[in-house]
């Protein structure tokens, strides 16, 4: 009876499914195809196969192997203070203490605009001279006038914070939803064995929350570059490189030194990392979701 009932919401399924495959699996198998061929726009000639060429040459563009420390650098430390900020301001707010309402209300906001807006944003408070960092400076009695954005450390930091201040908000939420169908007992009993506050939630409410922890992980990896529009905003790509990842050099190839193809092979082996890096969590978070549903 099951399985006719399966059966029968095949109809339903297909649909969407090659809409959704359409949507996805078509420009990826695209893309890899012109990674294949030698393109120029600017001549009338067709494109010429040249194998895995493009792939060959990857290893030997400085410039690419700069622009993959980068992108380590935009994933590991965005995606770890997400997760600690993120679960620290979730376990704050889940105590419902004075004020925290409202709490959640502002502390979204960095969550609901528009990414361009917040490299804007960040602009502004960043300017030498002219920014809030240097009027929050000057009440302290202290010039603050640092050219951040040209010097590659400072600009790496900042895109940095602007990605754990975009990110933050939603960890917390979704990290806050979790925590609320621990069962407050759990901390009672805990606290009449005589756990700390800290212990409770180290023994409680980490271990309860751990898939949906791992979760987030993996899905923030796969966001963590999705700041682009800030990157584009704020530095560009520069100072020599310092904030440019894999997507952003590709961008850059493709639409300015016109290297449709070359562009396309930094696409594509930008997406084989990210999968190969998160296709073994993807598919544990699928059969735990297949497990709970059996």
């Amino acid at each position: 009876m099951k399985k006719h009932r399966r059966d029968g919401l095949w109809p339903l399924i297909l649909p969407p499914f090659a809409l959704l495959a359409a949507v996805t699996v078509l420009p990826i198998v695209f893309t890899f195809v012109i990674s294949l061929y030698f393109v120029d726009p600017t001549s009338p000639n067709p494109a010429q196969f040249q194998g895995f060429a493009n792939y060959f040459a990857l290893f030997s563009d400085e410039r690419f192997i700069n622009s993959l420390v980068v992108m380590a650098q935009l994933i590991v430390f965005p995606v770890v203070l997400q997760v600690l900020i993120g679960l620290a301001l979730a376990i704050v707010l889940k105590e419902k203490l004075l004020g925290t309402r409202w709490m959640r209300l502002v502390f979204i906001l960095p969550a609901v605009i528009p990414p361009a807006v917040s490299g804007l944003l960040w602009k502004l408070f960043i300017i030498p001279g002219a920014g809030g960092l240097t009027y929050m400076g000057s009440l302290a009695g202290v010039d603050l006038q640092p050219d951040l954005l040209n010097l590659p450390l400072p600009a790496l930091i900042v895109v940095i914070t602007a990605s754990v201040w975009v990110g933050t908000p939603f960890v917390a939420l979704l990290f806050l939803s979790a925590l609320e169908t621990v069962g407050s007992e759990q901390y009672e009993a805990a606290t009449i064995d005589g756990a700390s506050w800290l212990q409770s939630h180290w023994h409680i409410s980490i271990p309860a929350i751990r898939p949906v922890i791992t979760t987030v992980v993996v899905f923030r990896i796969l966001e963590a570059l999705a700041i682009f529009p800030i990157i584009f905003i704020l530095t560009g790509g520069g100072p020599a490189g310092a904030t440019e990842p894999v997507n952003y050099y590709a961008y850059v190839t493709g639409f300015d030194y016109l290297k449709i193809d070359y562009a396309a092979t930094l696409i594509f082996f930008f997406f084989m990392i990210m999968m190969s890096f998160c296709a073994p969590f993807l598919v544990r978070i699928a059969r735990s979701a297949r497990g709970a549903t059996a």
